[in-house]
């Protein structure tokens, strides 16, 4: 992830103290042979405009997996009632899969078979992440996921306790403004203690950039 000094991450206010190309040189160190985002980040930045708008409202209602093809690369979608379009079935060379729960639509399901995308459905009323990332190791073969936001999906990611490793660069910026998305937002109100975090290096890089890593503790 990246963010201000402050924890937010909309990049758009970020740019013009982020050094350029910095995000994607510090995340080719990590050598993952996928990444994740969840909804709003693929819409923002991958999907297509319009929504997915289904013409039976006829529901999955049952946990499947698609393996459209393998690959050496994945970009995985987590979309939970299937309301991305998408145009191609990859970005920028990674093989795309679409993970949605059991909400999805079959016909948007069926979109996706016809423009080659494979998909998981899992999970009743939202994602089973859990369950999806035992797939996504089994069947699609991926040993090193890069979790790379929203907010939200972070954390559900790590309240599920699926984060072993923390990769941040901090920019140095300050956004500063009210209910913008941070680093992790969304976890249960109920939790008192924060999440203990281990640090294993500080590096500074361009235009006084902090890359900073941690792992989690009790991450398995």
């Amino acid at each position: 992830m990246l963010s201000s000094i402050d924890g937010r991450i909309e990049g758009k206010v970020l740019n013009n103290v982020t050094p350029g190309g910095e995000y994607e040189a510090t995340g080719a160190m990590l050598k993952g042979d996928a990444w994740i985002c969840g909804r709003t980040t693929m819409q923002m930045h991958f999907a297509e405009k319009k929504l997915f708008a289904s013409k039976t409202s006829k529901q999955v209602g049952r946990q499947r997996v698609h393996m459209a093809q393998r690959a050496k690369s994945y970009a995985i979608s987590v979309d939970t009632k299937g309301k991305l379009r998408w145009a191609n079935s990859d970005i920028d060379g990674d093989h795309l899969i679409c993970v949605a729960s059991e909400q999805a639509q079959e016909d948007y399901l069926a979109m996706l078979r016809t423009r080659g995308i494979s998909y998981i459905i899992t999970g009743k009323e939202s994602v089973d992440l859990t369950r999806a990332v035992e797939i996504l190791r089994r069947q699609f073969g991926i040993k090193r996921l890069l979790l790379e936001g929203g907010g939200h999906i972070n954390g559900a990611f790590l309240q599920a306790g699926l984060i072993d490793e923390l990769s941040l660069l901090i920019v140095p910026g300050v956004d500063g403004r009210h209910d913008i998305p941070t680093v992790f937002d969304g976890m249960d109100p109920k939790l008192k203690r924060a999440v203990r975090l281990r640090l294993t290096s500080v590096s500074k890089r361009k235009n006084g950039t902090l890359w900073i890593r941690y792992n989690v503790r009790g991450a398995t």
